[in-house]
């Protein structure tokens, strides 16, 4: 029996047409001659879209490749498809939203606090004062060699270098 099937269907498999996204790709579903679960593909609007989707930016919708890699069980619905478009966009708005408010925010505190740096310098800096000169050159003239460094060398010269033999010791178990 399973013989006449496998030619039945080497004959005349057929493409059922599952559904179709918004860009105009059509998802087909036939039966797989070996396998229990059926074969998946799709068929791009045009071959040049079939590169532009493998090599470029274009993407698939979520659902339809979760559905072509059968980790989704029933195809996607164009309205399902709409919704999360939908979506996409309202998170995007409120996104660029959310970063124009934010910039506004960061460019009046640093306004805010230019301004109250420029005051703060201004009264607390008196113009009669002058840093004295001579100061830097007093503490570059008190600091003097450290003679009583240790020198790590020292020790090392006094004891000449040879080599020795080693034994291992035996372990105690």
């Amino acid at each position: 029996m399973s013989f006449l099937r496998s030619m039945w269907q080497r004959c005349f498999w057929r493409l059922y047409l599952v559904g179709k996204d918004l860009e105009g790709n059509r998802y087909f579903e036939f039966p797989n001659r070996g396998g229990d679960r059926p074969k998946r593909i799709i068929q791009y609007t045009s071959d040049d879209d079939m590169l532009a989707y493998v090599a470029s930016g274009k993407r698939l919708p979520v659902q339809w490749s979760a559905w072509l890699t059968h980790t989704r069980r029933d195809a996607p619905t164009i309205e399902e498809v709409q919704a999360d478009l939908a979506y996409r966009k309202r998170v995007q708005m409120n996104a660029a939203r959310l970063e124009a408010k934010e910039k506004e925010e960061r460019a009046r505190l640093a306004s805010q606090t230019a301004f109250q740096f420029s005051h703060t310098l201004r009264a607390d800096i008196p113009k009669h004062v002058e840093p004295p000169l001579d100061l830097k050159k007093a503490q570059s003239d008190r600091r003097e060699p450290d003679t009583k460094a240790y020198d790590p060398w020292a020790a090392a010269n006094k004891t000449p270098e040879a080599p020795q033999s080693w034994i291992p010791t035996a372990r105690h178990r």
